[in-house]
């Protein structure tokens, strides 16, 4: 029961702490759930969060994931309440006290000072997931083309990430 409490309020507290959207918040949830719990190696978190965001829906999915991966059922379900429940119920306290659908102007500039520390967020969060590749040219270069594809609107998401999926699987599979 205890593991459950340390997984709601783990990712309560991500919940609550993230600026700038869920995956500038990354690099601090690797480091509670790798470093300072120890539920997941860096590989596997790595892996959690690319199968977050390779199945459709909020890309906060791995941390069903992670929960499941943690204390199966119960723990998915503690931590994606963590995950969610928090900021659900202040917004909607916030949006039952503002009264209405048009927000005050603060909130408006509130978000616009917001963008900055979002992209140093995101900035983070990529460097924190991809440290292990850092090294390997062929890595690199699936990152720079996904990256390239993805820009120029050339390719669908979808196919990139499976054209990203084969060629690492046939990396791994000559060179293993």
């Amino acid at each position: 029961m205890n593991i459950l409490f340390d997984l709601f309020f783990t990712f309560a507290y991500l919940d609550v702490i993230s600026i700038g959207g869920a995956m500038a918040m990354i690099p601090e949830m690797e480091r509670q759930v790798v470093i300072v719990h120890g539920w997941m190696s860096h590989q596997d978190f790595a892996h959690a969060i690319a199968l977050g965001l390779f199945v459709p829906g909020p890309n906060m999915l791995h941390v069903f994931h992670i929960g499941n991966q943690v204390a199966g059922l119960p723990g998915a379900l503690a931590a994606g309440l963590g995950m969610f429940g928090p900021t659900s119920f202040l917004l909607a306290s916030v949006a039952r006290l503002a009264g209405g659908s048009n927000p005050p102007s603060w909130v408006e500039r509130f978000h616009k000072a917001c963008g900055p520390v979002t992209i140093g967020l995101m900035a983070a969060a990529a460097w924190s997931i991809g440290q292990n590749i850092a090294g390997d040219i062929f890595y690199i270069g699936i990152c720079i083309s996904a990256a390239l594809l993805t820009a120029r609107r050339i390719l669908d998401t979808a196919w990139i990430v499976l054209l990203a999926a084969a060629l690492g699987a046939i990396q791994a599979s000559l060179f293993a």
